[in-house]
């Protein structure tokens, strides 16, 4: 019988304080989908096991982890940790951070023909294979080259939004899914923050109440994430005034079957 996907909340949050961690989640122990806060969260042996990153886009709440893991896994591995990411946020990810400036250029230490880590750029909107899962990376709208990612597992699909403000590919891409079970969906500031909200690319309670209503599935749980950690509690307020039975807020310590 196929194996269910197994996913891990270590980090889900809009910003960092203390409790509050960025995104990244761990599917099966192996694959982290987003590196914005691993570190934090896993020992030396749990990072070892990381064999792929899947990365939205190249802001730092999303990538920054790299750095460290890089840095604490050189010399540990025999096959380098391989980085998936679309064109525009490779170009960032190698040009300015793993720069030798920024950050020592793990894609060439610890020897060229032996990195830390290596480079797989996706085309975005074509599927693409990591262990047991296909994964689409559906461009969305950011200020950035961002994309979300509809993950198909043995057993069914889910789907991690990325950052994105309102958005229309997607959810036709979403439209077409088999056997969809849950569909992460950021919602990062208040309503009161709407100008904000558009300007950077990211979804309100306001927002989001229009998105929910372009996914054909009305069953389907929703899980919203990225809330930003300083005003999480009015964020929260306004979800509970939509009276949306499907959505429930992410939190640090969420596992999920798919």
């Amino acid at each position: 019988m196929p194996v269910s996907l197994k996913i891990e909340v270590l980090g889900c949050h809009g910003g960092e304080m203390a409790g509050f961690f960025t995104p990244s989640l761990l599917i099966d122990k192996r694959v982290l989908l987003d590196a914005g806060s691993f570190g934090a969260t896993l020992g030396l042996e749990q990072q070892l096991k990381i064999d792929h990153v899947l990365v939205s886009h190249a802001h730092c709440d999303h990538v920054k982890d790299l750095a460290c893991f890089a840095d604490l896994v050189i010399g540990r591995r025999r096959k380098p940790v391989m980085i998936h990411a679309s064109p525009g946020a490779m170009e960032v990810i190698r040009g300015d951070f793993f720069n030798n400036r920024m950050w020592p250029d793990f894609f060439s230490l610890q020897s060229p023909d032996h990195p830390v880590l290596e480079d797989v750029v996706f085309t975005p909107d074509k599927p693409f294979r990591v262990k047991n899962m296909t994964i689409r990376p559906v461009p969305v709208n950011h200020p950035v080259e961002s994309m979300a990612f509809l993950i198909r597992g043995p057993n069914g699909s889910f789907v991690y939004t990325g950052d994105t403000g309102p958005t229309d590919l997607l959810w036709k891409r979403v439209n077409r899914l088999q056997n969809l079970k849950l569909v992460m969906i950021e919602t990062k500031f208040p309503n009161d923050m709407q100008m904000v909200a558009d300007a950077a690319g990211h979804l309100t309670p306001k927002t989001l109440t229009k998105e929910l209503q372009k996914i054909r599935d009305r069953d389907v749980p929703i899980s919203l994430y990225h809330l930003k950690p300083d005003r999480i509690n009015d964020i929260i307020r306004e979800i509970k005034a939509l009276k949306d039975s499907r959505i429930s807020i992410m939190k640090i310590g969420d596992k999920f079957v798919v």
